[in-house]
């Protein structure tokens, strides 16, 4: 490893200078090598999952309004009425075909799907009083969900013990 450039400093240096010395690299002009700037930015949204996402807006919106007219306007994770469109679970998941199936969409709270579902580890799961409720609508709902998220218990009963 080189030393420093600086007169007097033995510290290592990964270029010229040590890193109390970095400031004399920028005094001088910099580096002769500059990045490229981007021309175009990188798209968040592919074309093609745009139209998707367009496409699935408008399932949402009209499966909720079905949902409502027949009163089964309820949060698929704590069973309580909704009054307002917030979320949509599914419950196989986004990929493929699965991403527009409304067979698998059920409205969901915010709080409960993201913060109580998603981001909760499963023994804080566990711990919650809507989670056996929830787990025998989704044994009706989708039977292999169901056994994925009993293996998830299994598995954390396993690493515990």
């Amino acid at each position: 490893m080189r030393s420093c450039a600086e007169p007097g400093c033995n510290n290592p240096a990964f270029n010229e200078y040590c890193r109390y010395h970095q400031y004399k690299l920028r005094m001088k002009g910099g580096r002769l090598y500059k990045p490229k700037k981007r021309q175009k930015p990188i798209n968040k949204e592919s074309p093609k999952r745009k139209v998707e996402h367009k496409y699935y807006s408008q399932l949402c919106q009209e499966l909720w309004d079905e949902l409502v007219v027949k009163g089964e306007n309820r949060c698929l994770f704590c069973n309580e009425i909704m009054d307002k469109k917030d979320n949509f679970h599914h419950v196989k998941g986004r990929i493929r075909d699965n991403y527009l199936n409304k067979e698998f969409l059920f409205p969901a709270h915010n709080d409960c799907h993201v913060w109580r579902y998603h981001q909760a580890s499963i023994e804080q799961l566990m711990k919650e009083l809507w989670y056996p409720g929830f787990l025998q609508r989704l044994r009706d709902i989708d039977p292999q969900s169901y056994y994925k998220e009993i293996n998830k218990q299994q598995k954390a009963e396993l690493e515990f013990n």
